[in-house]
């Protein structure tokens, strides 16, 4: 699927990280119903190795990490010496409406699709830890 940019914060004062998912898991994916999020589900994951061919492998699924659980232990969403280098989050609103994707490229890339609710997502990223002021 071609995602068309509405928004790209590289013009904002931000730096973004995907630490979260490494250090908590589906629990750094918490809703924030106060902004208005009902949910919120690592729909791509692009995990890398730093050794000498720099392999990047990517994890689709429609909720990554209820992809895992279902799995069982064989399936590690991010294997021991790996790291996250991209990933894309989907973002359900309490309102009706379509979700939102959220695409993260670590340190400066945000692009969401579409862009209305592009203030409410950059709040959840900050409070939850993938953002932070430059």
């Amino acid at each position: 699927m071609i995602i068309t940019p509405r928004f790209n914060s590289e013009s904002h004062s931000f730096r973004y990280t995907l630490n979260p998912l490494a250090e908590l898991g589906a629990d750094a994916l918490r809703p924030d119903p106060g902004l208005g999020i009902e949910r919120v589900c690592l729909q791509e994951l692009g995990i890398g190795w730093e050794n000498v061919f720099q392999e990047v492998i990517v994890r689709r699924a429609s909720d990554v990490f209820a992809c895992a659980a279902a799995a069982g232990s064989w399936y590690d969403t991010l294997p021991a010496g790996a790291r996250p280098v991209c990933a894309i989050l989907r973002f359900h609103w309490t309102r009706p409406g379509q979700p939102c994707l959220a695409e993260i490229w670590p340190p400066h890339i945000l692009v969401l699709t579409p862009a209305s609710g592009a203030g409410l997502i950059e709040c959840w990223l900050t409070a939850h830890g993938f953002a932070f002021a430059a």
